[in-house]
């Protein structure tokens, strides 16, 4: 009896034992699989989505700087009177420039702002070119400063003087000679002679 009492106890010590083990490898096991799938599942869950918010796209601003103003120089531009007798002064105000000039004779081709003066230069009339050399200035002018031209020595006068009496008042010009289509021309209509430079003349300019 004292033999099947002993052998019971140790059959039962085995299956707690054995019991014991057996939650042991399911504890370590059941961990195994938490810390395997479970965890970085929940883990991934609880991480929260990373919003990027597109910022849109912003062109560089270039620095706006202050224009500043064209340094103007007052000029006169010499236009014909009424009866086309003397040419009268008319200030005007242009900007500096290394062509002033080309401007200035564009001036004296647009006509007086004054309407108590005449143009000088026929309509259609461009300046082709203006070149100084040796104190010289050299305006080429289009065909049709001759074409459109009224003729009469007295409107040819103001035609070539209003041009050199403008143009003798800009350093270093001292004389001027008028070119047609980039040849020298005997006169522009047949009165003035126009093939050498012509020097600045006041009697034409009204007292």
């Amino acid at each position: 009896m004292a033999k099947n009492r002993k052998s019971k106890k140790k059959k039962n010590h085995l299956k707690i034992i054995f019991t014991l083990l057996v939650i042991i490898a399911l504890i370590i096991f059941s961990y195994l699989i938490f810390n395997k799938l479970i965890m970085p599942v929940w883990e991934r869950y609880k991480e929260k989505p990373v919003v990027t918010r597109e910022i849109p796209y912003e062109e560089e601003k270039e620095e706006i700087k202050p224009v500043p103003m064209e340094e103007m120089v007052e000029v006169n531009l010499y236009f014909s009177d009424y009866q086309a007798m003397y040419l009268v002064p008319e200030k005007r105000k242009i900007p500096v420039s290394l062509s002033l000039a080309k401007q200035v004779v564009l001036e004296i081709i647009n006509g007086p702002e004054n309407s108590n003066l005449y143009p000088t230069i026929p309509k259609g009339t461009q300046l082709n070119e203006l070149y100084i050399a040796d104190d010289i200035a050299y305006v080429d002018l289009s065909e049709e400063v001759s074409k459109n031209h009224p003729g009469g020595s007295s409107a040819e006068l103001m035609t070539v003087y209003s041009i050199v009496n403008t143009l003798t008042e800009i350093p270093p010009i001292k004389g001027v000679q008028i070119l047609i289509a980039g040849n020298e021309r005997e006169s522009l209509v047949g009165h003035i002679d126009i093939s050498k430079p012509l020097l600045r003349d006041e009697d034409w300019i009204k007292p």
